[in-house]
């Protein structure tokens, strides 16, 4: 079984009067999500689960940069999709409920990872 993960929750300040690039920001969210180095990611929500075989049979039908970056699940068990990641994906990705939430991806990011 392979789970569908979403950033939910935002551990910066909203109210920081200082704006720094959107870039350095997605990696502040993802440090912070991280924490302390032990490879938890302890804010993010089961949105979804997919079957391993009906990922395989949608990663058939992607493109090369979509076959590339989602078939690296398989060697990592865990992957990060953000924003800009997400957008390159739709283009080459079937319809699908994956898909549907790569569309919607506009800050933060979402965790693809296998379930042991």
């Amino acid at each position: 079984m392979i789970e569908i993960c979403r950033l939910t929750k935002r551990q910066v300040d909203p109210s920081n009067k200082e704006k720094i690039p959107a870039q350095l920001e997605q990696i502040k969210v993802f440090s912070l999500a991280v924490g302390h180095g032990i490879g938890s990611v302890d804010f993010v929500e089961c949105i979804g689960e997919i079957e391993e075989n009906a990922y395989e049979e949608m990663l058939k039908s992607c493109g090369k940069y979509a076959s590339f970056k989602l078939g690296n699940l398989s060697k990592y068990f865990e992957l990060e999709v953000f924003p800009e990641h997400a957008q390159q994906l739709v283009t080459e990705m079937p319809d699908c409920f994956l898909k549907e939430q790569f569309l919607s991806l506009k800050e933060g990011y979402i965790v693809i990872r296998k379930k042991i």
